[in-house]
């Protein structure tokens, strides 16, 4: 279901309304709207910032795993249209844009850091740990620690959560 722009202003005022004293409840409202309007979710998130951008070309496009915190200030990309404005250059003949729509996937207990931009057609693996500020894009392994532009591998979140979590063990 493409939102109404009423529905669309009622959701962020309610979200915006009630984020800075109590931020789960923020959660639930977008969890609310987000799935009406075709989002798809795995399961409850965990924690979804108020100051999330999720391109609404079309929400369908977008999925969530179960348990899935999203920090503030995250684009979630479903669209490019990079190549419309750069075929110009060529005089490329357009009857209409030169695009690409492509989903996203968050895998369930994923956590996406601060300032992280996710590119059309990424996938994201289960418990992995997006770095803040990071360039997602491609296919990433379940249980990888993903950071920089352009982001690379860096770890396993198993191995960092046996370094800091004393009762979790874990061997290759």
């Amino acid at each position: 279901m493409k939102p109404s722009k009423i529905e669309k202003i009622v959701c962020f005022v309610l979200v915006k309304a009630v984020c800075n004293f109590k931020p789960r409840w923020a959660t639930n409202i977008q969890y609310y709207f987000f799935k009406r309007w075709g989002m798809q979710f795995n399961g409850k998130p965990n924690y979804i910032s108020s100051l999330i951008w999720f391109d609404g070309t079309d929400y369908s496009l977008i999925k969530i795993g179960n348990q899935v915190t999203m920090s503030s200030y995250i684009r979630v990309l479903t669209h490019d249209w990079a190549l419309h404005t750069v075929a110009k250059a060529f005089d490329i003949p357009q009857d209409k844009p030169i695009g690409r729509i492509k989903g996203v996937e968050i895998g369930d207990y994923s956590f996406v850091g601060t300032g992280t931009i996710i590119m059309p057609g990424t996938i994201i693996g289960k418990g992995c740990i997006i770095a803040a500020g990071t360039v997602v894009r491609g296919n990433i392994p379940d249980f990888s620690i993903y950071g920089g532009s352009p982001g690379i591998i860096m770890g396993d979140s198993r191995e960092y959560l046996a370094k800091n979590v004393k009762e979790f063990k874990f061997e290759k």
